[in-house]
């Protein structure tokens, strides 16, 4: 007897796309559990700039992984693949469908099909890299990464500094090249183990550029620069932290700092999100394992899921 896979679905698309909206609407035809795939808004305090659902939402729609980290600390890709993984068996043991929604695709592709095991941070050496780096040439650590895995220096930009780093500590805390460690395709992806049945929302660059045009005014007029100015208050938050480098408060952080006028900031903000949409959707393309479908689409989800679901 063939055990049968139990099912996970996965809804993914731009920035802006509608991709909460079609996730609650879901909600009401099949039994599923949302779990947020987005990789700012696991974070506390986080809110508009994030995009976070209302908490009115979040109260009728739960979302799992939404909230779960202060932005004292980082979550990491690995942080989410065991949240998920161990979600997913509660909900099943509660005979619903994991519902996965967002736009980090890195998340999505390293749930389905898993990641390389790699040791955390190590705080001491990070401090010791960068004394070298301040007591020399702008490209010493890029070199001493070239001395030991020149295959992974030269597919890496040479100023990727967060790339560089990471690559000479796992190389100190386990005397492997990270070359060598991608060489081999990881086994902890859920691809083999469940039913995965995707769905990738379909948009007109045009009509997303005005969502995304709009979303950013309200995002400002609910305060955006003000929820930034009080996360940085709040928190110390570490300059390696990915929520500086995420689309809005980056560009909210600089224009706090006095690196540019509004009206520049506004600018900034849009194009840094019209570019994240832009990776998005040519990872969607370069991903072949999805269901196009349309903003309102809820008909092509029940039903594919349905017809899966009866074939188990």
């Amino acid at each position: 007897h063939i055990k049968e896979k139990k099912p996970i679905i996965f809804l993914f698309g731009p920035t802006a796309a509608g991709k909460t909206n079609l996730a609650i609407k879901t909600y009401d035809y099949l039994p599923i559990e949302i779990i947020s795939v987005d990789s700012v808004m696991v974070y506390k305090k986080c809110d508009v700039g994030s995009a976070k659902p209302s908490k009115q939402i979040l109260k009728q729609y739960p979302h799992h992984l939404v909230d779960v980290e202060r932005l004292n600390n980082i979550f990491s890709v690995a942080d989410f693949l065991n949240l998920a993984k161990t979600l997913i068996e509660e909900i099943h043991d509660k005979n619903k469908i994991p519902f996965f929604v967002g736009g980090s695709m890195m998340y999505f592709r390293s749930l389905f099909y898993g990641i390389h095991d790699l040791p955390g941070r190590d705080l001491e050496y990070r401090k010791e890299l960068n004394q070298m780096k301040q007591n020399n040439s702008n490209s010493y650590l890029y070199k001493m990464l070239e001395a030991i895995d020149s295959d992974y220096a030269a597919d890496i930009d040479h100023k990727d500094e967060i790339r560089i780093i990471r690559a000479l500590e796992i190389y100190k805390n386990t005397g492997k090249k990270l070359s060598e460690i991608f060489s081999n395709n990881p086994t902890n992806g859920i691809r083999e183990k469940y039913e995965v049945i995707q769905f990738g929302i379909k948009t007109d660059r045009d009509i997303l550029h005005e969502r995304i045009k709009a979303r950013l005014h309200e995002m400002i007029d609910n305060g955006l620069i003000e929820e930034t100015e009080n996360i940085l208050k709040d928190f110390n938050i570490a300059e390696d932290h990915p929520i500086r480098k995420a689309v809005n408060y980056k560009q909210s952080i600089e224009y706090i700092n006095g690196k540019y006028p509004k009206d520049i900031f506004f600018d900034k903000a849009l194009y840094a999100t019209r570019q994240l949409a832009k990776r998005q959707v040519t990872w969607m393309k370069s991903w072949d394992n999805y269901t196009n479908v349309d903003i309102e689409d809820i008909k092509t989800i029940t039903n594919k899921v349905k017809n899966s679901l009866s074939s188990l």
